[in-house]
């Protein structure tokens, strides 16, 4: 037997065995296949590296390691996303390659969302009638009020300021404007309605023992010293129908959206062979 065909045997072998296992495990850079095309660790540290740039927050070096692991599996689930939507823009005649980065890349992956959205009804007045009936913890809300607001910089000031205003010497809007003992006019909208929650804790502890148009005593936080009084309240309760029904259409409709384009990622994952090589993401 001539040397030269052992020689050729010896060659085949490792390709032999390769196709007689599971087929070879792809080179370093390949980090996953659908079907027959590849995503890179070029393209998933790129991915990374505009994160990255726009986050600042520090993480402790015991966990950078974790972290830039997880890091990676998720831009690379990313990617596959994208990915799976530029096959279904070229099965629709959108793009002609999937690979190069061509300006209509976005647009056409736009354009398969667009389409699928036009699947989903708009919910109608039935549906979100019945969200809000099985839902009406949602739309709770606490007391209300409409307050004048003054704010002063001194203590003493505050408390004389406070007497005139006991005494009808002037109104508060009138001390506000002309800015009587230094006070000045701290809330924004005259007619705005707002929350206890939204004040700070000082106002809020005090706001619901206060009496209609009563002037409340000189309350001191980081901000200053407050005078308030309650021009209008309204109880807690539940927001009427009518008055969220919109935001729960719009509510409603984009969970829907996300339902079926989930049930379409699904589907199209299902339809193509996808493989991840996971060590290939760990120094990323």
């Amino acid at each position: 037997m001539s040397k030269f065909p052992r020689y050729c045997c010896i060659l085949l072998l490792p390709l032999l065995s390769c196709a007689l296992i599971s087929g070879c495990s792809p080179p370093k850079e390949v980090v996953a296949t659908i079907d027959k095309e590849t995503i890179t660790r070029t393209e998933v540290s790129a991915r990374l590296k505009g994160y990255r740039e726009t986050d600042a927050t520090e993480t402790a070096p015991s966990t950078v390691q974790q972290n830039q692991f997880y890091s990676a599996k998720a831009v690379l689930d990313q990617l596959i996303n994208e990915r799976l939507l530029l096959l279904e823009a070229r099965r629709q005649g959108l793009i002609i390659d999937t690979k190069s980065n061509s300006d209509n890349h976005q647009a056409a992956m736009r354009k398969v969302l667009s389409r699928l959205g036009k699947e989903v009804p708009f919910p109608n007045l039935e549906e979100a009638k019945k969200h809000y009936e099985q839902h009406t913890e949602e739309f709770v809300i606490t007391p209300r009020y409409q307050l004048e607001h003054l704010l002063l910089n001194s203590e003493n000031s505050a408390w004389e300021l406070k007497e005139l205003l006991d005494k009808k010497k002037l109104t508060m809007a009138e001390a506000g404007r002309k800015q009587v003992a230094g006070a000045r006019i701290a809330h924004s909208g005259k007619n705005r309605l707002v929350t206890a929650e939204e004040l700070p804790p000082g106002l809020a502890k005090i706001l619901p023992r206060l009496k209609l148009k009563e002037i409340s005593p000189v309350i001191a936080t980081p901000y200053g010293y407050h005078l308030i009084r309650v021009e209008k309240r309204l109880p807690a309760g539940n927001i009427p129908f009518p008055e969220v029904e919109n935001r729960i259409k719009d509510m409603l409709f984009a969970q829907h959206l996300k339902n079926n384009y989930q049930r379409w990622l699904k589907q199209s994952k299902e339809q193509h062979t996808i493989e991840i090589f996971h060590q290939h993401l760990a120094d990323l």
